[in-house]
C-alpha cells in the first residue's frame, strides 16, 4: 500500500509540473498575430477531425530564407508584417510574413523557430509545428476552403509558433 502511495505521488508531482511548464511557455508578453492559410480537410479516423494548414511562410523568399530553405535543417524566421491586411468579424487584422532568416537561434521579438522537411516531388518546406488544428466533428470550419481562415498565432518562450485559434475571412 505504501509503494502505491509513493507511485501516485510521484505520477501527481510529474504530471503537476508538466502542466505548469506547459501553461508558462505560452510567454504572455509576446503579441499575437495572424497568418494567412491554405486549408484542407482530412480526416484520420485515429486522431479526430482537423484542419490541415499550409502557409506562405512555409517557403519564405525574404532575405536568407532562399538560400538557406535548401540547405538546413532547421533555422529561424523572422515574421513581421509589411502592411497587408485581412477583414475579419471583429474588423481588419494585420497579417505577418517571413521577413528574414538566420541559421543562429534568434531571440529577438518576432523570431520563430521553422525545421525543414522534404516536400512533394523533391521540394523542401520549413515547418513550424501548427499545421494542424483539431476541431469538434460539428464545427462549420472544418469545411474551410483555401484562404477562408487565418491562423491565430503566437511565439512561445522555445521560439516556437503556437496556434491559438482559426479566424474566419469576411468578404469587405
Amino acid at each position: 500500500m505504501k509503494k502505491l502511495r509513493i507511485t501516485l505521488g510521484i505520477q501527481l508531482i510529474f504530471f503537476s509540473g508538466w502542466g505548469v511548464y506547459l501553461l508558462s511557455s505560452r510567454n504572455a508578453n509576446t503579441p499575437e498575430f495572424y497568418l494567412e492559410t491554405t486549408p484542407v480537410d482530412p480526416r484520420d479516423l485515429i486522431s479526430g477531425t482537423y484542419v490541415a494548414l499550409s502557409y506562405a511562410i512555409s517557403e519564405p523568399q525574404a532575405g536568407k530564407c532562399a538560400s538557406m530553405l535548401p540547405w538546413y535543417r532547421a533555422f529561424h524566421v523572422k515574421l513581421e508584417s509589411r502592411g497587408k491586411t485581412a477583414a475579419t468579424a471583429q474588423g481588419p487584422v494585420p497579417l505577418y510574413e517571413a521577413a528574414d532568416c538566420s541559421s543562429e537561434a534568434r531571440y529577438d521579438a518576432g523570431w520563430a523557430k521553422a525545421t525543414v522537411e522534404p516536400g512533394p516531388a523533391g521540394t523542401r518546406a520549413a515547418k513550424y509545428g501548427i499545421e494542424r488544428f483539431y476541431l469538434n466533428e460539428n464545427d462549420p470550419r472544418k469545411d474551410a476552403r483555401s484562404g477562408a481562415v487565418l491562423a491565430k498565432v503566437k511565439i512561445d518562450n522555445r521560439r516556437q509558433l503556437v496556434l491559438l485559434d482559426l479566424v474566419a475571412k469576411v468578404q469587405p
